[in-house]
């Protein structure tokens, strides 16, 4: 198992598990709107752990491109967790 901090919630999880179904089963601040690298309303902050996250593909890495973010944000939707990750909701 693995730790997952989101927003100063502590969650176990296995590795491969979406950061999508995570926030959805405990009820986090991440928000979600289209749910495929579309909109950009679950825009989160990697705080620590970002080379323990599944690489942004192409669709992903589009949005975060057009909304200009900074390198250390992913959208949830699309990240799997691979190790220990502290996240917090985007400013």
């Amino acid at each position: 198992m693995i730790t997952v901090n989101v927003a100063g919630q502590e969650i176990e999880v296995a590795a491969g598990t979406t950061l999508q179904y995570i926030c959805d089963a405990h009820d986090t601040l991440v928000t979600f709107g289209c749910r495929a690298a579309r909109c950009g309303t679950c825009m989160i902050k990697v705080i620590s752990g970002a080379d323990n996250l599944s690489p942004a593909g192409p669709d992903e890495r589009a949005v975060l491109d057009v909304l200009a973010w900074s390198p250390d944000c992913r959208l949830a939707c699309q990240a799997t967790v691979l190790g220990t990750v502290t996240i917090d909701v985007a400013d």
